[in-house]
């Protein structure tokens, strides 16, 4: 047992880097490919003497003195590093900075003009990357531009030809967001590999040139654009290992259509246990990535580097994981992008992403967060039902959980959600029942009986149900669903809201946790968070009904009058609860917008005439009685105008008023058979009629 160098905490011998703080114990773990003095690492000898004392960190460039044992910036071991320098400073002049430092000798020899295997005419030296030098050359035979990747120089023939045929396997991959492999050369002890030549800019040299970090809709938007990339190379069995901004080019065609590709395939291996040689850099790699990467770390990688792109933070600060909030404006503003990326960075690699796809999905949902969804466009998802198709249930709106199509007992899931949405709370149950006797191991089935359970109000079958779902997958999201839903259920709403914002963290471009934190902070009388939750679900889905009645009615609570309006006036009439809108807008404008005035009173008119043929709904007919009878209260204090025009009515005379409202409240009881408000309504037809003396 050892201590850290950087934080003293205890460490082992085989551990290559500080749990505590990240401090990288071996540093020829993992390698900086855009390092030469990095890339030297491999080759210095062991209990070699350093030829001269290092001044800056090699990793991050920040002055050392040398008495430091190790960088304190980004935790760099520098006396291994000041080993291998020895080795390199041949060819590495001290003066020069990082862009400045040139490939492998042997590569150097490529002059322009230089004909390569008869065919591969050198145009210019373009920099350096993971494996080496990097030239832009003519393709003599196809007549088009092509990148040469030196590898790194070996004096071993038989160890080059090697290598090149261990890295043959990257000329199978073809993806339109992946860089395309040609050829493969040997040109005395140098091997290259030969690439499509990509007219385009990288991400970090677009942000350098515009001096700031992008904005997070379009860092998003990039990181979509390349996910597709990632979800080959798994299907391949293959990690990149070593993604970051400087690996992603950005290429516009002659059309204007953009095209996202990933560059420097030198880094990509094959997954499998203990790994070779695993190329990356600091600051972008998870912790295990340097004995275990997998496309898992890839995913890890792709949340760091669009955490750089939207705040350029410093990358040792921390080396893994998030800052802190409040340290970056982007994380600020976006809520919903910061859960993201600290569930995408988690120490704990079984709470990351596991699939690019999984990643996609939430990347996008926060995306529509951020800029608003589609007017009209119901929001899909592959993990909850879309809205308009869900039905209501004790809670509301039901929201339900997607079923696992793999299961084994899909089709009685399936049928016994049909029964759920019609209210056959008995034959549900039977059929998930059913399910759970068919395949034991169905989390679905439990969960989907525990639902039938809540909302008969049988909690604690409901909870042995989620109990037997929870041994059978600890881990799976439905479980905080459930949870939250019971714990609401049951009115235990400080545990509700633990598990629904548990559930936010895990799902954060979902909407249905987000609505239903915002409904339960509601229950509790707390409108201010529960305004801000149902703005940030109708900003995404603007079409999402229960969310515009959440927000009214907690805008209501605080007398927000003229905000309650405007969301109600913007409902789309082919929303599915239009009329419903309406008539509670109707309600606001003459009983709630105290005291009563003309101008709402002549809205609410207007309104409700609008609805006209549209509905048949008893409400419709004891509104509009509510609406004359509110005119018929003006004109009788002579604060209507004689003038005023009422829609459907041949004038505003008291009389007429009341012989409307009359005719509406007595509609409204011939419809309605068993109104619980029928003595308030009949008190209200009596107050209105005409033929009474006055």
């Amino acid at each position: 047992m050892s201590i850290c160098p950087n934080c003293r905490s205890p460490v082992t011998p085989a551990d290559d880097i500080c749990e505590q703080c990240g401090a990288v114990l071996v540093s020829t773990a993992i390698v900086q490919p855009d390092n030469p003095i990095s890339a030297a690492l491999r080759a210095a000898p062991p209990g070699s003497s350093p030829a001269w004392s290092l001044t800056a960190c090699p990793n991050c460039q920040r002055p050392v003195t040398s008495h430091d044992e190790i960088c304190e910036h980004c935790g760099m071991v520098l006396a291994s590093a000041a080993r291998s320098a020895s080795s390199a400073s041949a060819t590495l002049p001290p003066a020069e900075t990082p862009a400045e430092q040139k490939a492998p000798e042997s590569a150097n020899r490529l002059k322009t003009g230089q004909l390569l295997n008869n065919r591969y005419a050198i145009v210019k030296s373009v920099g350096s990357g993971g494996m080496g030098a990097v030239y832009l050359a003519e393709d003599q035979v196809l007549k088009r531009q092509v990148v040469l990747k030196a590898l790194l120089s070996e004096n071993d023939k038989e160890l080059i030809a090697q290598s090149i045929k261990e890295r043959e396997f990257l000329a199978t991959i073809k993806h339109a967001n992946i860089v395309s492999i040609y050829d493969f050369l040997t040109i005395g002890a140098q091997g290259f590999i030969v690439m499509e030549h990509i007219n385009g800019k990288t991400l970090e040299q677009i942000m350098e040139e515009q001096g700031r970090p992008f904005e997070a809709a379009e860092a998003i938007r990039y990181m979509l654009g390349i996910l597709p990339a990632f979800t080959y190379l798994a299907k391949l069995g293959l990690v990149y290992c070593d993604f970051k901004p400087q690996n992603v080019m950005l290429e516009v065609l002659k059309d204007g259509t953009q095209v996202l590709k990933l560059v420097d395939l030198g880094t990509v291996i094959k997954y499998g246990p203990k790994p070779d040689a695993v190329y990356g850099t600091p600051g972008f790699h998870a912790r295990e990535a340097i004995k275990n990467p997998s496309p898992e770390t890839d995913l890890y990688s792709v949340c760091r580097a669009l955490a750089y792109l939207v705040t350029q933070m410093d990358l040792g600060k921390p080396l893994f994981g998030m800052p802190p909030a409040e340290h970056y404006r982007a994380f600020r503003d976006h809520p919903a992008l910061y859960r993201l990326l600290v569930k995408g960075t988690h120490a704990d690699p079984a709470r990351r992403f596991h699939r690019a796809e999984d990643l996609s999905d939430q990347l996008a949902g926060v995306l529509r967060q951020i800029i608003g969804g589609a007017p009209g466009v119901p929001v899909s998802s592959r993990l909850f039902l879309s809205g308009p198709l869900a039905t209501t249930g004790k809670l509301g709106q039901r929201g339900e959980a997607l079923l696992d199509e793999s299961d084994l007992a899909i089709g009685l899931l399936h049928t016994g959600d049909q029964a759920l949405r019609m209210g056959n709370h008995a034959s549900a149950r039977d059929f998930y029942a059913q399910a759970t006797r068919a395949n034991p191991k169905s989390v679905d089935a439990h969960l989907r009986q525990a639902e039938v359970f809540i909302e008969q109000g049988e909690y604690t079958h409901a909870l042995n149900q989620i109990g037997h779902a929870q041994r059978l997958a600890p881990t799976n999201w439905k479980l905080l669903w459930y949870l939250g839903r019971l714990m609401e259920a049951q009115g235990h709403f400080s545990e509700a809201l633990e598990q629904y914002h548990d559930l936010l963290n895990e799902l954060p471009g979902e909407l249905p946790p987000q609505q239903a934190l915002a409904r339960v902070y509601a229950r509790q009388g707390n409108h201010q968070v529960a305004i801000t939750l149902y703005s940030g679900v109708l900003k995404a889905d603007s079409g999402h009904t229960e969310a515009i009645f959440g927000l009214t009615d907690s805008l209501v609570k605080l007398e927000r009058w003229d905000e309650a309006v405007h969301v109600l006036s913007n409902v789309s009439e082919a929303t599915a609860r239009y009329v419903d809108a309406q008539l509670l807008l109707c309600k606001l404008y003459v009983t709630h917008m105290t005291p009563l005035t003309v101008p709402h009173a002549e809205q609410a008119a207007q309104v409700i005439a609008a609805l006209a043929g549209h509905t048949e709904d008893p409400r419709f007919y004891l509104t509009r009685g509510d609406v004359y009878r509110a005119l018929w209260q003006l004109a009788q204090q002579g604060k209507l105008p004689s003038k005023t025009k009422v829609p459907g009515l041949p004038d505003a005379n008291w009389r007429t008023l009341g012989s409307a409202a009359e005719a509406s409240y007595v509609e409204y009881l011939h419809r309605e058979t068993h109104p619980a408000n029928r003595e308030t309504v009949v008190r209200c037809k009596f107050e209105v009629a005409p033929w009474r003396l006055w």
